[in-house]
Formats: structure tokens, C-alpha cells, sequence
């Protein structure tokens, strides 16, 4: 193994440990890190210094002109870049007081930063407008451009512009820039920098890359979606049949609650997320560990084949997602907010089963009988109303087998985008915490 590839390794392994303890704490919003900024061990050769000697604020008033047109320009939350609104006549400009950006500012959200909400303006929005709820900054001598760009997705960088932050609400926090200046941070030589953007640059590149095979892959599934299954209103293949969920299989909500209560069974608990964020429920997932009464575990133990779909959510558009048990289960119990759709003998098979509620007008159903205002829900009647198309068993076998095939090819694909943020995550946070450098060999 080269010296790389193990610091990547000790990298995904080390972040994986610090992610999962900051999930389990954390009551902020992902795009948030709360946490105490510390630096540690500073690099032989770098610089120990406030941000502010190396950024300076510039303001380049707009006196907007009625019959103008203005770009406008966003932040967008967890450094997702700098990116174009509306193109608007200065007239139709609420806010008056506008100031122009220029190519490589670099910009920040003062009501949006705690979020992750800045990045640097790129060549097409060059002289682009924001309000004064923005501020432009421009590097001085010392830093480098893309180095900057990849310092702000450190945890560290997040921490600072979030205890640089005041409010009683996070979602109303506002950014104290003369605060954030006094921060120091740690800055390497900018022969180092550049070195350091390199490596950076060619991880986002082949994760930008893997992002574009999965979504020509999803487009893929979706035509595959439109081919297999017969469109709304159009007469049915020979062989499939339109029948209501209930008259195929069974369907049970579950209330298995997280709280484990003395006298009850230790069981495992397949959750809400479980099954939102997979499609096939398997042993090595990390349930969570719960109790249940003796009748909850009867009902609600869950089976090969059993299809587990969301029955409750936030938005009335995550409902209906599913995942099926595609291996035998030990002590797994199904969660609330969640149902068991059980496929019946020779009817229907428990893998097609979870393709034909995922199917778009399927979802579209559940989406429109979903009740609720600030949390969506499904009650039982609608399972008896809302129908599926089903074909011979002979097909289903035929359609799962291939549409599995195109779902597997973009879990691997995602999970290696996903592993590689991760690795790029620990890195930095490793670099500015002084306990990791990185080979030379690693930019080759």
C-alpha cells in the first residue's frame, strides 16, 4: 500500500468515527458545525495568523439605474458555490442599497454563512449585484485562490464563521465579519498551498465525475421505469393487471416506538432512515438497538421479501420510498413512521414489489392521499385505493433482476463519491488540526 493510499485509509477511518460522533450530538442542521473551533499542532513552515491578514473586505457601491438590467447572484448553503438569480431591472430591485462583485471575490452569506453559504464568484457573474446581507472579500498577498476556496469546506473554517455568528435561532444568525477576521487559522507557504489545491482539485474532479455517471444512470433507470412499465392511460401488455396493494399483498403500519422499556424484548430496529436511504434492507446495517412487546414483535418482525416503505415524513414527496429485505433478518423489528407490505404467494414477488410502489404515478398517489401540515401521513384505506400494475410472476422476476442491476450500479457509485468525500473531509480537517501531512506522492 503507498504512502497515500494508507493516509487516505487512516483518513476515512478517523473521519468516520469523528462524523458519526457529530451526528449523534449535534441538534443543528447538517449544513452546521457547531463545534469549538481549535487549532491544533501548528505545520513546520506555516503561518499562524488571523484570516483578516490575508482577506480584506471590498465594496463597490451599485447606484441602480431604473431602466438597468442586474444579475443578481445567491450563496448556496453547505459551500455549494456562488450561483445565478434573476437578471432584474434596477426598478424591480427591493433592496436598494446593491454593491457589484467581481470574478474570484470571494463572497459570504452573513444570514446564510452558519449554513456553509459562500464560495468564490466565478468568471460568468463578474459584475453581478448583493445586498449589503453579502460581503465581498478579496485575498491579499499570501493566499491562494483555490486554496482559499478549499480551506472554507473545513470544519474549522465552518466553526469560526458560526461562533463569528449572533442570534437566538439558527436559522436567524448574522455574521459578525469584524469578528470572524480575528480568527487564526493556519497558512501554509503558497508553494504549499498550490500543492495542497492540486490534490483537492483532482478529489472534487473525480467526484464531480462519479456524480455525472449517477445522474446519466438514474436517467437511465427513469427510461427503464417508462419501457417496462405501461404508461397512465394506455391499454395494458398481455398478461399485467391493474390491482389495488391490498389485493396483493398485506399491509401493516407499524408504532414500534425507538424507547427500550424494562420487561420488554431486546430487539433490533429497522428505523425511518433505514429504509430511506437503501433500497435493499440487509444484515450489515446498522439498526439500532430498541424494545418491543411480544405482540409488536409477532407483527412487525420482518421477514425475506418483506417490502418496508416510508408511511410518514416531513414533505408529502418522501413518502413511499421502500426497500426490501433482501436477506433473512435476526431479531429485526420494523420501526414507526414506517409500513410492511408482505407479498402474497403467487401473486406478487416481495422484490417487484418494492419497484412497483416506487413507481413515479405510485408515488404521485401516496403523495396526493398523504394528510398532514407540518408532518405528511398515510392512513390504511389509502393502501386499498391506490393501485399497482402487476405482471405474470415469470415477468416481475425478469423486470426486478434488471432494474436491480442499474439500482446496484449506482449505490456503488454513490458510495465511492460518498467515500471520497469523506476522505477529503478527514484530510482537512487532519491538516488544520496539525495531525496529518500530506505525501508528496499524493499529488501525482
Amino acid at each position: 500500500m503507498s504512502a497515500s493510499e494508507a493516509l487516505a485509509t487512516e483518513i476515512e477511518l478517523g473521519n468516520e468515527t469523528e462524523d458519526a460522533a457529530s451526528r449523534a450530538v449535534s441538534a443543528y442542521p447538517p449544513s452546521v458545525q457547531p463545534g469549538i473551533p481549535k487549532l491544533g499542532r501548528k505545520p513546520e513552515g506555516w503561518t499562524r495568523a488571523p484570516i483578516g491578514e490575508f482577506l480584506e473586505p471590498v465594496f463597490r457601491p451599485a447606484k441602480l439605474a431604473d431602466d438597468e438590467r442586474y444579475q443578481l447572484v445567491t450563496a448556496k448553503r453547505s459551500r455549494g458555490g456562488i450561483v445565478p438569480r434573476e437578471v432584474l431591472f434596477g426598478r424591480d430591485i427591493r433592496t436598494k442599497t446593491q454593491f457589484f462583485v467581481e470574478a474570484h471575490d470571494f463572497l459570504i452569506s452573513k444570514r446564510q454563512i452558519s449554513h456553509g453559504a459562500c464560495g468564490i464568484v466565478p468568471q460568468s457573474l463578474d459584475g453581478a449585484v448583493v445586498s449589503n446581507e453579502y460581503v465581498a472579500l478579496k485575498p491579499k498577498a499570501g493566499i491562494d485562490l483555490r486554496f482559499l476556496n478549499h480551506l472554507s469546506h473545513s470544519v474549522y473554517f465552518q466553526q469560526t464563521c458560526f461562533h463569528s455568528s449572533i442570534g437566538v435561532h439558527v436559522e436567524k444568525l448574522v455574521f459578525k465579519l469584524e469578528d470572524w477576521l480575528e480568527w487564526r487559522f493556519d497558512i501554509p507557504p503558497m508553494a504549499e498551498q498550490r500543492r495542497l489545491a492540486d490534490i483537492f482539485d483532482s478529489w472534487d474532479r473525480i467526484v464531480f465525475k462519479t456524480d455525472a455517471i449517477v445522474r446519466a444512470k438514474r436517467q437511465r433507470l427513469s427510461w427503464l421505469y417508462s419501457q417496462i412499465f405501461p404508461a397512465s392511460g394506455t391499454s395494458l401488455p398481455k398478461g399485467w393487471t391493474v390491482a389495488p396493494i391490498t389485493s396483493v399483498c398485506s399491509v401493516r403500519f407499524s408504532g414500534v416506538d425507538k424507547k427500550s422499556a424494562e420487561g420488554e424484548k431486546p430487539v433490533r430496529l429497522c428505523n425511518y432512515t433505514d429504509v430511506f436511504n437503501n433500497r435493499r434492507i440487509t444484515p450489515d446495517l446498522p439498526f439500532m438497538v430498541a424494545t418491543a412487546k411480544p405482540r409488536e414483535i409477532e407483527l412487525f418482525s420482518l421477514r425475506q421479501g418483506d417490502v418496508v416503505f416510508t408511511k410518514d415524513s416531513e414533505t408529502a414527496e418522501d413518502i413511499g420510498a421502500s426497500a426490501v429485505v433482501a436477506e433473512p433478518l435476526d431479531n429485526v423489528v420494523c420501526g414507526y413512521h414506517l409500513g410492511v407490505a408482505r407479498a402474497k404467494p403467487m401473486q406478487i414477488t416481495g422484490d417487484f414489489l418494492a419497484y412497483a410502489l416506487r413507481h413515479p404515478w405510485v408515488r404521485e398517489e401516496f403523495r396526493k392521499a398523504a394528510n398532514g401540515v407540518t408532518r405528511f401521513g398515510l392512513n390504511l384505506d389509502v393502501m386499498d385505493e391506490v393501485h399497482i400494475l402487476v405482471p405474470s410472476i415469470e415477468k416481475q422476476t425478469k423486470i426486478a433482476a434488471t432494474l436491480h442491476v442499474v439500482e446496484n450500479e449506482i449505490d456503488l457509485l454513490m458510495k465511492s463519491a460518498a467515500s471520497l468525500r469523506l476522505q477529503k473531509k478527514g484530510l482537512m480537517q487532519r491538516l488544520f488540526s496539525g495531525n496529518a501531512l500530506v505525501p508528496k506522492e499524493a499529488a501525482e
